[in-house]
């Protein structure tokens, strides 16, 4: 027989004291022999109870079995007692009320890298379970979570905090550890900061909020309440560099001057790196200092590193280069003052000294003039023509060359222009003293109303300067409307037929007039010429008439010209004619030369063979007939005999002609 103890909060009692007692029972024919009963109603009545009290013990059973709860080795049971839970942990066989409740699960089982959060359900208590272990929960206890340990490798670090009380703590590894129940890490694991020679960091301390720099080498964890508020990398400062430092609690800024491996402290601030100034030979530069307003300059060669509150506006400047040809215009910001520094060489200007403008020398070529005036409107007049010396100059201070405004009627007018010439304003500083050209289109009326558009070209030039200025102030204006007005009194008093025949007359008569008036004269200009190229009707039916007058002129000038060239066509073929002929008279002239001088030549020819044969006949005759004059005589016949044997033969041939002489015939003349 199994005996199971109850818990004490169970009663206690013995599984086989609960248990019924065993019974024979036996068929219902043996009921009432076992029962001893011979009454059969009685008997009934007996049997009936024994019913009840089978079926009770049977539904006890039932309960007892149902109590009855065998727990696993990892299986724990939570009951819910009268006087609070407890639990009950396996392997074991329990026997449980029914009617209380009860709450089975397993037990935890932890690794070694692991531990359990448990948390007290009654007191609100948590608390940490380290493995490797099977964890057994107490009644009230509440498996939160199962986390891993916290591992540290050699360089890491972590920053505990208790939520309860505030404190911190830095756990550095290596290690393996188990935060406390109410520690939480805000960041994790954390690397630890390897400080080099170049690496720094900066710190804050929570508590007392001062900061700390470290730049010892080696490995870096903060301490608790420590933050690290940047890691900063050492700045290397070459020998043209230097680096402005702010102090954030005083303010006050300071350079730190390369070569060198620059580590700002705690509560400095690294505002730039900069490019010491390093300035050439002709280069300088003005510093100004923002606290006191102070200016210095600084002339090269050099190179320097200004003052921390020395700023450079306008950057570095080129000196300036005096020579024959440049000058230089400096202002004195202290008295406002101007000067004009002329000095050969190079130029710094001192640090009150602003550099204006570098003037070029103003040169007056010999056919110039230039008027300058000063601030109180002095007017200084530089010719070019004059032997004074001041043909070159340099601008002074205050001053300024006069600049007018004159009427450019320099175009020349085009064909079927416009009425109204156009004109514009042009700025002139030099005045040229040569003759200078206008060109101008004038409409004017003839005495017998006929207008015309006379284009022509007026030269003038200026002969004194000082007249000029204190006259006008636009004299190429002034000429170009009076010589307009003198060609209009000059046309409106002839026809338009005198005006065809003779117009370069009257404007030779206009110009006389207008030049010596005196106009031009008051106002220093002298009129040249006055030439007119090309006129024009301005009504059309006029022009109409003109075009056939000049049509019908120019038909008989094509007449006449074509007669003319007829004319000397034939003369031309004359006098061709006449030297042909004279060509050919030397040619037969020639020919007969030549003809003359081939029978000479024959002559002389046929002669020394003559006198070959004759000096030959003659010669061989000199033994047989001693006497000369017979061996001639001889000879003389010979050659007689001969020619009358050709004449003889040319008769008989039928093709000579036979001339003869009167001697030949024996002809005499006879004189009545």
């Amino acid at each position: 027989m199994t005996r199971m103890k109850f818990d004490a909060r169970d009663k206690d009692v013995d599984v086989e004291a609960v248990q019924p007692p065993r019974r024979n029972f036996v068929r219902d024919g043996q009921h009432k022999a076992f029962l001893g009963i011979e009454d059969e109603g009685t008997q009934k009545m007996v049997m009936g109870c024994g019913g009840f009290v089978c079926l009770g013990a049977f539904i006890g059973l039932i309960v007892l079995l149902c109590s009855i709860h065998k727990l696993g080795p990892e299986e724990q049971v939570v009951v819910q007692g009268p006087d609070g839970k407890y639990v009950r942990n396996g392997p074991q066989q329990v026997v449980l009320s029914p009617s209380r409740k009860k709450t089975f699960r397993q037990a935890t089982r932890l690794g070694p890298r692991e531990y359990a959060v448990v948390k007290n359900s009654r007191t609100g208590e948590p608390r940490h379970e380290a493995g490797p272990k099977l964890l057994w929960l107490e009644a009230y206890d509440e498996l939160v979570v199962v986390k891993s340990k916290v591992v540290l490798q050699l360089q890491d670090y972590i920053r505990l905090v208790d939520s309860m009380t505030g404190a911190e703590r830095v756990v550095v590894g290596p290690n393996i550890l188990i935060p406390g129940p109410l520690e939480h890490s805000p960041n994790g694991t954390e690397p630890a900061i390897v400080l080099s020679a170049e690496i720094t960091v900066l710190t804050m301390n929570k508590t007392t909020g001062l900061l700390r720099l470290i730049n010892k080498e080696g490995v870096f964890t903060p301490q608790p309440y420590e933050i690290i508020l940047e890691v900063r990398t050492a700045t290397l400062l070459s020998p043209k560099q230097y680096a402005l430092v702010k102090n954030k609690i005083s303010g006050v800024y300071r350079h730190e001057l390369g070569p060198q491996l620059l580590k700002i402290g705690a509560y400095d601030q690294l505002v730039n790196v900069n490019t010491k100034v390093v300035l050439m030979k002709d280069q300088f530069v003005l510093l100004k200092d923002a606290k006191t307003g102070a200016q210095r300059i600084v002339a090269g060669p050099t190179a320097f590193v200004p003052k921390p509150s020395e700023t450079t506006p306008a950057g570095i400047k080129k000196a300036a280069f005096i020579d024959t040809d440049t000058a230089v215009l400096v202002l004195n910001r202290t008295s406002g003052q101007q000067r004009l520094v002329t000095k050969r060489g190079v130029f710094f200007p001192q640090a009150d000294e602003e550099i204006i403008a570098t003037q070029e020398l103003v040169r007056v070529l010999p056919h110039q003039a230039v008027v300058v005036r000063d601030a109180l409107g002095k007017i200084t007049i530089h010719n070019g023509a004059t032997a004074e010396g001041s043909a070159a100059f340099f601008l002074p201070p205050y001053t300024s060359i006069v600049k007018m405004m004159w009427s450019d009627f320099g175009a020349a007018i085009p064909q079927g222009a416009s009425k109204d010439q156009a004109v514009s304003k042009v700025p002139v500083t030099t005045i040229d003293l040569r003759s200078r050209k206008i060109f101008f289109s004038y409409e004017v009326p003839t005495s017998d109303n006929v207008k015309l558009r006379l284009d022509g070209t007026i030269f003038w030039r200026v002969v004194d300067v000082g007249k000029m200025m204190n006259t006008t102030s636009d004299p190429e204006g002034d000429v170009w409307h009076h010589s307009r007005s003198a060609l209009i009194q000059a046309v409106s008093k002839i026809t338009l037929q005198n005006f065809m025949s003779s117009f370069s007359n009257i404007t030779t008569d206009a110009y006389r007039i207008q030049a010596s008036d005196g106009f031009y004269a008051e106002r220093g200009v002298r009129l040249t010429s006055m030439e007119l190229t090309r006129f024009e009707p301005v009504e059309a039916s006029t022009a109409q008439i003109l075009q056939q007058i000049i049509q019908e002129t120019i038909n008989r000038i094509n007449r006449l010209q074509v007669q003319e060239s007829s004319n000397e066509v034939k003369a031309a073929s004359l006098q061709a004619e006449i030297q042909l002929e004279k060509q050919r008279t030397a040619l037969i002239t020639t020919k007969a030369e030549n003809a003359k001088l081939e029978a000479e030549m024959a002559g002389d020819a046929d002669g020394m063979k003559l006198m070959r044969g004759a000096a030959a006949f003659i010669g061989g005759l000199d033994k047989s007939v001693p006497d000369e004059q017979q061996r001639i005589s001889l000879y003389a016949m010979h050659q007689k005999l001969r020619s009358k044997n050709t004449d003889t033969q040319n008769l008989a041939s039928g093709n000579a002609k036979l001339f003869m002489t009167p001697s030949d015939l024996n002809l005499a003349s006879t004189t009545r």
